[in-house]
């Protein structure tokens, strides 16, 4: 009975939304994923970060042991993922940045939200926001064959979570006007998110089905794995602990794609890897979240 509460009260709603932008994909209806992704990661996702962190009112402390735990998820994923891809013949920068990057963002975040709430949600953020610059690091990177550190500089989430984290640590409150605005553009992102998801699989492919899904599969479980691992190592349980598994249990995410389609890295095998294992949640996520909740 867990798990069918679970499914309907957290996963569904997740799904659902995301099943609309891909029936308005599917239709051929207007949708710029282009401005979408523009508005989510300059706009959308900067104010989310600065809303959630300076109005949480989680010590600085969680927060701290979410951006720690990101960080060693995201370290353990790259070792077992590059691992996972040698063994499996394979090249590097196709294969290990699917497996090493969840989807912390479309998924990952309106999670937290529906199965821990608002405080879950500000926990999620602090995981998110250190895999995401990670991602567009490291992640990217891989991807590209090449280190490009202004790239990284120039993303608004870095200057966002360093604000919101400056907020937090002094206690400081912005105005009520413009604490109501961040509240307002924040809140685009995680039905933006959740739509640009679904839009994003229904123009992907399917390339080799036996390769997703043994890939998609390393993933799910092995970031279940590693979430528990993380947690367990650093004492984490609770809010916490449920939170570090579920952001590290996520399907491939879909910048996974795209940053393999921009630099020509077998896009057609990556998009088989982020279909199969956002599939596979559907029927894993609830299993996972049963063991936190």
């Amino acid at each position: 009975m867990q798990l069918i509460s679970i499914l309907i009260d957290v996963v569904a709603p997740v799904f659902l939304v995301a099943l609309v932008g891909y029936v308005w994909s599917r239709r051929g209806a207007p949708f710029d994923p282009g401005f979408v992704s523009l508005l989510v990661t300059a706009v959308g996702t900067p104010c989310l970060v600065i809303d959630s962190l300076s109005t949480s009112g989680l010590k600085v402390s969680a927060l701290g042991a979410m951006a720690l735990a990101s960080l060693a998820s995201h370290g353990c994923s790259l070792v077992a993922g590059y691992g996972f891809t040698r063994a499996m013949r394979q090249p590097v920068a196709v294969y290990t940045p699917a497996l090493a990057f969840p989807n912390v963002g479309n998924m990952g975040l309106p999670l937290g939200l529906f199965a821990f709430g608002e405080a879950g949600l500000a926990l999620s953020i602090g995981y998110y926001a250190v895999g995401s610059l990670l991602q567009f690091s490291i992640g990217q990177s891989l991807a590209a064959g090449k280190w490009d550190i202004v790239a990284l500089l120039r993303m608004p989430l870095l200057w966002a979570v360093a604000a919101g984290l400056g907020l937090a640590v002094t206690g400081t409150q912005l105005p009520g006007v413009f604490s109501r605005a961040l509240h307002i553009m924040g809140g685009l992102m995680v039905p933006l998110m959740l739509l640009s998801l679904g839009h994003s699989l229904a123009r992907l492919k399917l390339a080799s089905l036996r390769r997703g899904i043994i890939f998609s599969l390393a993933r799910l479980l092995g970031g279940f794995a590693i979430g528990w691992g993380v947690a367990t190592l650093l004492g984490l349980d609770g809010l916490e602990r449920g939170v570090v598994v579920t952001q590290s249990s996520m399907p491939s995410a879909v910048y996974n794609y795209m940053f393999a389609e921009r630099f020509n890295n077998r896009p057609e095998e990556v998009a088989g890897i982020v279909v199969i294992s956002t599939l596979m949640s559907i029927a894993l996520i609830p299993i996972f979240l049963s063991t936190v909740m």
